[in-house]
């Protein structure tokens, strides 16, 4: 499979900063997978993010998106490959009305108006927003926002998402939510996933996670791997994920747990069989 997306021996330091930001960091990400990167706050991921889509440029090392080398003469090229929603979605909004908004990235490419409309209506609807596609952006809720700005980014059709800490603002079930759609659209157009976060929750829908620590590569490693290192999570920083904790807690009363990683249903259906309940 190839590598969409290839970082080789990257540097970056703000200037009013003694440290590197992003500190000699390497990586590869496949066409279609869901890569999360995790690391606390200040850790360098939305540092790295931006890098990607030339947002800034880095000091040194090279970026490689879908085989086209990251250049100040190819950053708009590339840009057009590549769809990104921030943490906070007014920051995207532009449109007087939501079908406004979704269909600007269309105008800045020159998309006729027919193919624009069945776009956005086809992308709101993946999202569940077509009824509101004439409503103020203003007037939605701050989950129904970031379906908004999702759509926006689904019809320009990119082969790449980058979420750039899109669920943080979001209580759990709006941010549930919105990753069941993030993972139907990576299913059925084959998308390249790409989530900047701190939630190990969100990270568990990852198929590969790669943690960054002060600007640093750590590790990478299937989201069942990694959330087996509890008391190494904690200690970057991170959380630990609700079922983990639980089972820590069963081993504390010495009874024995999966070794291996469950979500939050795999660990209730495990609980139901479980002696526990006999």
């Amino acid at each position: 499979m190839m590598a969409i997306i290839k970082v080789e021996h990257l540097n970056y330091k703000y200037s009013n900063s003694d440290t590197q930001a992003i500190d000699d960091v390497s990586l590869e990400i496949q066409t279609g997978d869901w890569v999360a990167i995790v690391g606390h706050n200040g850790s360098g991921k939305s540092t790295l993010a931006k890098l990607l889509i030339g947002l800034m440029a880095a000091d040194s090392g090279k970026i490689t998106i879908d085989d086209q080398e990251l250049t100040p003469e190819s950053v708009w090229q590339i840009r057009e490959k590549v769809g990104m929603v921030f943490q906070n979605p007014d920051n995207q909004f532009v449109g007087a009305t939501v079908a406004d908004d979704v269909a600007f990235g269309m105008e800045n490419r020159s998309v006729d108006r027919d193919t624009m409309v069945t776009r956005v209506n086809h992308a709101l609807e993946q999202v569940g927003m077509l009824d509101y596609k004439d409503r103020e952006p203003a007037n939605l809720s701050g989950g129904q926002k970031q379906r908004v700005a999702l759509a926006g980014i689904i019809a320009i059709a990119p082969k790449i998402l980058i979420l750039d800490e899109a669920t943080s603002m979001l209580d759990p079930r709006g941010r549930q939510a919105i990753l069941q759609v993030i993972q139907q659209l990576k299913d059925d157009l084959n998308l390249t996933v790409l989530s900047i976060t701190h939630d190990i929750n969100e990270a568990a829908n990852a198929d590969r996670i790669v943690v960054i620590d002060d600007g640093h590569f750590v590790e990478e490693s299937t989201p069942s791997e990694l959330f087996n290192h509890g008391k190494q999570l904690v200690e970057m920083g991170l959380d630990v994920p609700l079922p983990e904790k639980v089972k820590d807690a069963l081993q504390e009363r010495h009874i024995a747990v999966p070794e291996s990683y469950l979500d939050e249903r795999g660990l209730v259906d495990w609980l139901r069989t479980s002696r526990l309940n006999k």
